[in-house]
Formats: C-alpha cells, structure tokens, sequence
C-alpha cells in the first residue's frame, strides 16, 4: 500500500511526502485531487465561462465602452489612475484573483510596478522595481512574448522576495503598441497551474484590447483640444477598439484549432433554431459526425497528425456548407452542422460528401467518417419533439448506429 500511495504522490508531484505516515498520506493526496478538480471546474476556465455566453461578451464590450467614456470624460487625468479603475473593474468580471501592471523606468533597465488589482494590493509588495535581465515580467519585456509559470515555487525565474506573497501560477503578457513593448500585464493566482491554454488565449486577446485602450487615453490627453486631426485620430482608435472587440467576440465562440465554431455557441444556435421551427415552421437538419480512426491515427503517427486531420475535416465542412450553417466542434473527434432550410435528402448528400471529400484528401491512411443526421419540417418525417435536447440526443443516436460499422450514414428518420 504504502509504495501504490508514493507512486501516486509522485505523479501528482507533492512534495515531501516521504515525511508522513500513510494516513496522513492518503489525506495530502485527496486534499490535492480535490482541489485540483475544484479548480478545473470552476476557476479559470475562462474558454468555457465566455464561449457563446452572450451577457459576458456584453458585459465585456459595456466595460471597453465605459471606460472609452471615462477618457473622453476626463474623469482621469494621470495614466495610472486610469489603469487602476480598468484594472479594478475587469477583475470584478473576471476569475481571476490578481492583475498588475508595470512599465519600464525611462532611463534604466528595469520595470517599474505601476498598478496592482485584485487581491493582491500595491502596498502588499515589498518591492517595486524589477529587473528585466532577471525577472519573470522582463523576460516577457525582453522577449516580447507572454511567459507562463505554473508553479511559481519551482521557477527560479520568480523572485524569491515576492515568495510570502500568494502568488503560485503567473502569466505575464506584453502591451504592445505596434512592434514597441509600453508595459506588462501580469495575472496571478494562489493556486498552481491554475490558468489553462484557452485562457491564456482569451486573456492575450484582452491585452491586446487594454494596450489600443491605453493608446487612446494618451492620445487623447496629449490632445484635450479637439481638431480636425484630433477628431481624426480618435475616430480610427475607437474603430481599432470596436474591431479588437469583435475579435474578441469572435474567441469566444470559435474552436481555436479548428476555426470552427465551439460546442457552447453550437447549442445555443441549435436552441434557436429548434425554437424557430416550432413558432414559425423554419425547417433545418442536423449532422453529427465523427472521425472513426482518429485514435489509431493519434497513436500511430502521434497528436500533431491527429490534429492535421481534425483541420482538415473543419476545412472540408467550411468549404461546402452556405453561409447560414453552422458548423462547430463539439468534442475531440466530434463534429455537427445545422444545415438551414435543408431537407433529409440535402443532409444526407451533404454528408456523403463529406466522407468521399475526406478519403480523397487524407492520403497517409484509409480515414473514415461516421454520421448521424436528422431534420426537422413540417412534411412527411414530421415528429415532435420536447426541446432541442431530445432532438439532439436522437441525432446522437443515429451517429452510435453508423458508427458500429463504421464509414456509414444513418438518419433517424429512415434507419
């Protein structure tokens, strides 16, 4: 027993446990299981907080607005009192327990701690000057490229006076303003590895947002009389904001390896859609697809293969599906479409398309694909259904049948 416990701790990388006892062993080890499985499910999995959820993206775009407000208000004059109600307000939205800002000393190399949100206060720091020859935010200056540290405890790179501070996972990011760093955005938290990779995606986004916001309030207070050319400028920074939050938007429902859209935003449009045809009769059909081999091709020629696959099924998707569908991925291999308007034997072709497409293009290994199809109209396949769920379960159904013999299309109309 005592040797299965060690085997488990290591891999769990808990450190010293050699020093207790196996009781005291078995309660480190669910401490930590439990608190790693609190963290994924509920913080920092901004991807999955923000993916499709409308009243976030709003609450994102009224804060830029508001604070695009404040400057054109003058309700800040110094840059730093600026940063600081920003940063205040994105950390009310976020999950995210501290953010600080620093800038590079005009003469000397070093970073200066400007701004500290959250938490963790300005005044909690014992010091304020950090080197960029030898500092976590410096090399992210120095390198002009975000640097993520999950466990703060094994990085030399962390400075060591900081260490009473409860600071064990650190992303820092640059602001840039064209190919020149004007600061550093650093997001902490006391748990480690607490940030995963889609919200290091997210936040990359947001800091570019907060350096074009930055832009702006300098501008406009190196220029409080306004000009033709003042009036100019402001104009394209507010349009630059207003495409960065689009882009934004567009993260927050977009699958980053397949450009498709993501499983959240897939259901909320199926809801729609199913809400649609039952008050207005507005036929559609659904495909579930999935990849038959993709373990075997993961295990054969490694994930980066397995991934070339899952973008190259995304492409053939994009490229024959109309402008109103929409096409996600909603798990590892699996993939749906909302055709709009279509009928079975319009889903049904689509989908045989797809599979021959596939074959075609993917010449290293015999690929085949598997689907599930059902549609919704008011003509001879009629059937109620409850709610957008049960539709969807049945489709799901009809993909589980295809899929015992594989290479296959099965609807829930006809099979």
């Amino acid at each position: 027993m005592r040797q299965f416990l060690e085997e488990i701790a290591k891999k769990l990388k808990i450190s010293d446990f050699e020093k207790t006892d196996d009781e005291a062993l078995k309660i480190l080890i669910k401490e930590f299981i439990e608190k790693k499985l609190s963290l994924e499910k509920n913080l920092f999995n901004i991807y999955e907080e923000i993916s499709c959820n409308s009243e976030f993206s709003l609450r994102i775009i009224a804060l830029v607005n508001l604070l695009i407000q404040k400057i054109y208000e003058e309700k800040y004059k110094k840059l730093n009192d600026f940063i600081k109600f920003a940063l205040d307000e994105f950390a009310k939205l976020l999950p995210i327990e501290n953010i600080s800002y620093m800038e590079k000393h005009a003469r000397w190399n070093y970073l200066l701690l400007k701004v500290a949100s959250g938490k963790i206060k300005y005044e909690d720091f014992k010091i304020k000057k950090f080197p960029i020859n030898n500092s976590v935010a410096g090399e992210a200056f120095k390198l002009k490229k975000y640097i993520y540290i999950p466990n703060t405890l094994l990085d030399e790179r962390f400075n060591k006076n900081l260490s009473a501070l409860p600071i064990k996972s650190l992303l820092s990011i640059p602001l840039r303003d064209k190919d020149r760093i004007m600061g550093i955005l650093n997001f902490s938290h006391a748990i480690e590895d607490a940030f995963t990779e889609n919200s290091i995606y997210f936040l990359i986004s947001l800091t570019n947002l907060f350096s074009t916001l930055i832009n702006l309030f300098n501008f406009y207070q190196e220029k409080i009389s306004f000009n033709a050319k003042l009036l100019k400028e402001v104009e394209k920074k507010t349009i630059e904001i207003h495409k960065a939050n689009i882009k934004l938007y567009k993260t927050s429902i977009t699958d980053p390896l397949t450009g498709l859209y993501n499983r959240r935003y897939f259901f909320q449009r199926l809801e729609e859609e199913f809400s649609r045809f039952i008050r207005y009769g507005n036929s559609f059909c659904l495909i579930i697809l999935d990849l038959d081999r993709l373990k075997y091709i993961n295990d054969k020629y490694g994930h980066l293969e397995g991934d070339r696959c899952l973008k190259l099924l995304a492409k053939i998707l994009i490229n024959m599906s109309r402008k109103e569908d929409i096409c996600a991925r909603i798990g590892g291999d699996e993939f749906a479409c909302i055709l709009i308007g279509s009928n079975l034997e319009g889903a049904i072709s689509f989908s045989a398309r797809v599979r021959e497409d596939l074959k075609k293009l993917y010449k290293k290994e015999r690929l085949t694909l598997s689907a599930g199809v059902g549609c919704l109209s008011k003509g001879e396949y009629f059937k109620f259904y409850k709610n957008h769920i049960e539709f969807f379960n049945k489709v799901d159904q009809a993909l589980l049948k295809a899929k015992k013999t594989k290479d296959q299309v099965k609807s829930i109309e006809k099979d």
